[in-house]
This record gives structure tokens, C-alpha cells and sequence, in this order.
């Protein structure tokens, strides 16, 4: 008993003084010195915050500056022109001068009331730095803060203006109603660069729908004249011979552009008569008008020509206009088109693309592009395939190399006849 009384003493004896090291000691004293300090750092705050109080206050207000109260009442706009007077001063507007918001400081054709309802920059041609300045792209449906000008629901409005004014970019039928109740449709709106949730946009005291809008020269843009708001403007309400006056020229119940970007006849039943033509290579084959991004769906249409993909633009209107064909294909399959593509490769600078456009009225076009460049081989998830375009662009696709789908060929075309005007 008493051995095992020594043994634990002594356990004991040396834990503890094992405890004791210099070493111990030294971390014990360093710890110490922290804990001291941060206390005496908390209390010197403490004391100096009691004892400066009031200054401390003063400098935060100070600190809330004009700029940043204004903000805090976001709506706030003292002149009474249309622009919250946060935003104008951050832009170094004046905010007692109501005729600041009628003018285009950088000339891009926007003025500053629309520099603010597009979020652009008031004092930047080219916000998005694409090349188009900010009014060319607005005027035309593009994002001028992006590259977009996609129309899922084909009502005539482009997806990102709808998203930017509380539309639904799904919906075909809201083009038509009028959100702020001012006497004007929504795709009105669009079209005369107006606020679709203000009455009164220009904030004159006359309701958007009670202007002259033809002598409106804040808003009106004469290059935008769409006269039956069908979105279809009127210049290609001649080329196609359709009626300018009447939205729906062949009283089918669908609006004459929603017609034609989804390659439906306007002038009459079925689809538009289109065949693609590329002298160079010896291809003539028609143009299947694909409604569904469906791969089993398109390659059964391209059994029976070339297929344009759904939803990119229609030839010779704005965008992408994308056209592919087999190069290959299964060689059971008896189809005069299973091979249309297989000489693409071939094609040079300047060789050109046409696309022989019948309608039910008797009206024939050609539209004529040319290529820019070589081709280029592509993964198929390339963004330049299916890139939007504010310009008149064609790409030809096809699957390669040939009897594999790993890639794509690609070339660019480029719109060379008709020359469209300005729109």
C-alpha cells in the first residue's frame, strides 16, 4: 500500500512539475501579457469613444452625404423630368434643370431621360463597348448593354426589353395590352421608345397615348415605322408584299411577323418557298423550316433538305439566320440530301449563298450572302454558332469530320443583296 502511495505521489510530483518548464512558463507569461493587452485596448475604445461622442456623431453625418440621402429616397426627382435625382447626380446632372433630360451628351442617339430608362451611360456612345452605339442598338431591339435580340414569343418585342419592363417574354398577348392604361398597346410602346409603366413618359403632363407621337421628337424614331404595330416594319411590309395597314394580311389569326420569322407564309397557307443555292460547290436544296429544338424531329427534316434552325432570324432580317445540312449520314437511309453539306469545306472568301425566297402572293426574292473568311472547325457548344448578331448574318453548319458528329464545320456569311435600309 504505501509503495503505491509513493507511486502516485511521485506521478503526481512529476506532472506538475513538468507544468513548470521554462518553457511552460514563458508561454504562460505571454499569455498573460495578450489578455492585458486586448483588455487595455477594449477600455482605451471605450473611454475615447465616451469622450469624443459627440464628434464621432457629427463626422457619420457628415459622412451620409447629400448623394446618399437622395438615394434613400430613391424616387425623388426634383425637376419633375423623369430621372430620379440620385441617378443624376451621380452622372453629374442637374437636378433643378428639367432640360438636361432631353439631351444626348454623347451623341449615340439617346437622350439622357433614355440613357436612364436603359441603364446606359449617358456619357459613353457604346456602353457595352460591341461596336453599335447604345440609340443604333436600342432603335434596332438590341441590349445595348449586351449582345441579344431574341423573340421567344414572336409578338414583335425582344426578350431583354421585355424583361427590363416586367413583360413576359413567353407570353404572345401582352404585346397588346397597355400596363399603365395611357391609351397605348405595349408593343406601341416598344416601338416608340416609351415607358410601358408610365403614363406619362416624358413627364409634360399629356398622356403618352394623347401625344403626337409623329411630332414627338424625344421619342419618334422614323427608321422604327412599323404603321399596323404587327412587328414587321414597314420597309418589309413591301419586300414581302405584305399589307402595312393590316397586321394580319392573310386572316389567318396570326400576325404577319410572327409568321415570317417562323418561316410561315404571311400572304398565305403553309410555309414560305425557300431553296439555298451555293454556286460554287453545285448545291441547290430547299429549306426546311424546323419549328422544334427537338435533335430526333430535325433529323428527319434533314432527310428532305437543309434545316433552319427555329428561333435564329429569318434570311435577310436582323440576327443569326442558322442553316445546316448533313454531310453524312446512315447509308441505309434513302434521302437525296444525306450528303447536301459534304463539300462545304470547299467554300473561299466572297463565294456566295443565295436563298430563293416564293411567296403565296407571287412575290419572289433573292436574298444573296457572301462569305466572310475561311471555315472553322468547332466543338458543337461554340457561342459563335448560335451567337445573336446586330447585323445581317447566315451560318452554314454541317457535322465533321465526315460520318462523325464529334464537331462542326462553320462559315460565316454575310447579307450583300437586298441592302436593307437602316431599320
Amino acid at each position: 500500500m504505501q509503495n503505491i502511495l509513493q507511486h502516485d505521489i511521485y506521478n503526481i510530483y512529476q506532472i506538475e512539475s513538468g507544468d513548470f518548464t521554462p518553457q511552460n512558463k514563458w508561454k504562460s507569461l505571454l499569455l498573460n501579457l495578450a489578455k492585458i493587452s486586448m483588455i487595455f485596448v477594449f477600455m482605451t475604445m471605450v473611454i475615447f469613444f465616451i469622450v469624443n461622442y459627440q464628434f464621432i456623431k457629427y463626422q457619420l453625418v457628415g459622412w451620409f452625404s447629400d448623394t446618399d440621402r437622395i438615394r434613400a429616397n430613391f424616387k425623388q426627382d426634383t425637376d419633375n423630368d423623369g430621372i430620379p435625382d440620385w441617378w443624376e447626380l451621380e452622372k453629374g446632372m442637374n437636378i433643378n434643370d428639367p432640360k438636361d433630360a432631353r439631351q444626348d451628351r454623347d451623341g449615340d442617339l439617346l437622350i439622357a431621360l433614355l440613357e436612364y430608362r436603359y441603364q446606359t451611360d449617358p456619357f459613353n456612345e457604346d456602353t457595352d463597348d460591341d461596336g453599335y452605339p447604345d440609340g443604333k442598338e436600342v432603335i434596332n431591339g438590341f441590349d445595348p448593354n449586351g449582345i441579344g435580340r431574341i423573340d421567344r414569343d414572336k409578338d414583335g418585342i425582344f426578350d431583354w426589353w421585355e424583361d427590363l419592363n416586367g413583360l413576359d417574354k413567353t407570353n404572345y398577348n401582352d404585346a397588346q395590352e397597355d400596363f399603365d392604361a395611357d391609351g397605348l398597346s405595349n408593343i406601341m410602346e416598344y416601338q416608340y421608345l416609351l415607358d410601358p409603366r408610365n403614363p406619362d413618359t416624358d413627364g409634360d403632363g399629356v398622356l403618352d397615348g394623347n401625344e403626337n407621337l409623329d411630332e414627338t421628337k424625344n421619342f419618334k424614331k422614323q427608321n422604327m415605322l412599323d404603321n399596323d404595330s404587327d412587328g414587321l416594319k414597314d420597309y418589309y411590309e413591301e419586300l414581302f408584299g405584305t399589307d402595312k395597314n393590316n397586321p394580319d394580311t392573310d386572316s389567318d389569326g396570326f400576325d404577319d411577323y410572327r409568321e415570317i420569322s417562323r418561316g410561315y407564309d404571311p400572304t398565305g397557307e403553309g410555309m414560305v418557298d425557300a431553296i439555298i443555292d451555293i454556286p460554287a460547290i453545285g448545291i441547290k436544296a430547299p429549306i426546311i423550316w424546323s419549328q422544334k429544338e427537338d435533335s430526333r424531329e430535325i433529323n428527319k427534316e434533314l432527310e428532305n433538305g437543309v434545316i433552319h434552325y427555329p428561333e435564329t432570324a429569318f434570311p435577310m432580317m436582323r440576327g443569326n439566320s442558322y442553316i445546316t445540312g448533313h454531310s453524312s449520314y446512315y447509308a441505309w437511309v434513302k434521302s437525296d440530301y444525306k450528303e447536301v453539306f459534304k463539300d462545304i469545306h470547299l467554300l473561299k472568301d466572297k463565294d456566295e449563298v443565295i436563298i430563293h425566297i416564293k411567296l403565296r402572293n407571287g412575290k419572289s426574292i433573292d436574298a444573296i450572302y457572301e462569305i466572310s473568311g475561311a471555315g472553322e472547325v468547332v466543338l458543337p457548344n461554340d457561342e459563335r454558332l448560335f451567337r445573336d448578331y446586330e447585323g445581317y448574318e447566315m451560318t452554314l453548319v454541317t457535322c465533321w469530320p465526315l460520318g462523325t458528329n464529334w464537331k462542326r464545320m462553320m462559315f460565316k456569311a454575310y447579307l450583300k443583296s437586298p441592302v436593307i435600309k437602316d431599320l
